[in-house]
């Protein structure tokens, strides 16, 4: 069941689909979970429709909308209503302790553009103050990449992972948007870690060790390694022997665990300044 579009209609050069099947919003405002005491921030309110069910829910919303012109229809829409803070901004830099209240514990929500998603999650994940948690819709092939157990991991995945436990929630089509777009897009849900699987202090080196043998993914490991800057080829296999890895596999296979121990097993013979 779909509901019209009110307001302003996108804009396809910024590559606006504004959601409006109602059962899909239902379904998002029952997945949401908003720690008790908290609020809930919402990436990209567009025109109201989401922010209209969290409203109805009883949440308390700050909602983030980076457009003006949709801003405007917003505090329009909004005018008078209760427990919702309406803020203008870019949710890839804003900082998030000028807009969210002093002290609370928040949880995210939102309908991400596609090419803004990946740096928003980033910025969400790596920042201050942290959410217990997002709901998120994004391209349903990027939900993939977040979601993908070892085995089928990407440089994304392992981004995310690295912080949060991730949990594909349901998928949306295209007609569940004005207009669809082009691809299918996917809810997840990524609960914050209490700590990163990587102690901070590591995280440079880690993700350099990574993203080097990301860029020969379909390649075996000690392959993908030795082409990666930065690695002295006679040293690849002695490092995956020592960290207990077969240097036949890809590099889609390692679980975090094993980046860090083959990490463990390269930096001894890493200078140090």
């Amino acid at each position: 069941m779909s509901a019209k579009s009110r307001g302003p209609r996108a804009r396809k050069a910024l590559g606006q689909h504004f959601l409006v099947d109602t059962g899909v919003l239902a379904d998002i405002v029952a997945a949401v979970r908003v720690p008790p005491g908290g609020v809930l921030l919402e990436i990209g309110a567009g025109t109201g429709q989401l922010t209209d069910a969290l409203l109805g829910a009883g949440h308390e919303v700050v909602a983030l909308e980076i457009e003006a012109r949709l801003l405007a229809h917003l505090r329009r829409r909004f005018a008078g209503r209760e427990r919702l803070t309406l803020v203008e901004g870019d949710a890839r830099i804003l900082d998030l302790a000028d807009v969210l209240p002093a002290g609370r514990p928040f949880s995210v929500v939102g309908n991400l553009p596609y090419f803004a998603a990946n740096p928003i999650i980033r910025h969400l994940l790596e920042g201050r103050p942290l959410p217990t948690e997002l709901v998120v819709m994004v391209q349903r092939e990027v939900a993939r990449e977040i979601t993908a157990p070892p085995g089928k991991l990407s440089l994304l995945g392992i981004s995310v992972q690295n912080y949060a436990v991730t949990e594909p929630l349901f998928e949306v089509p295209p007609i569940a948007f004005d207009p669809p777009p082009a691809v299918h897009s996917a809810v997840v849900r990524l609960t914050l870690r209490e700590t990163p699987l990587v102690p901070p202090p590591r995280t440079e080196a880690f993700f350099q060790l990574v993203s080097g043998a990301f860029r020969n993914p379909r390649k075996q490991i000690h392959n993908a390694l030795a082409r990666a800057p930065g690695h002295v080829p006679d040293a690849v296999r002695p490092a995956l022997a020592a960290a207990g890895i077969d240097s036949h596999r890809r590099p889609e296979t390692l679980a975090i665990e094993e980046w860090l121990a083959l990490l463990d097993a390269f930096e001894p013979a890493t200078p140090h300044a």
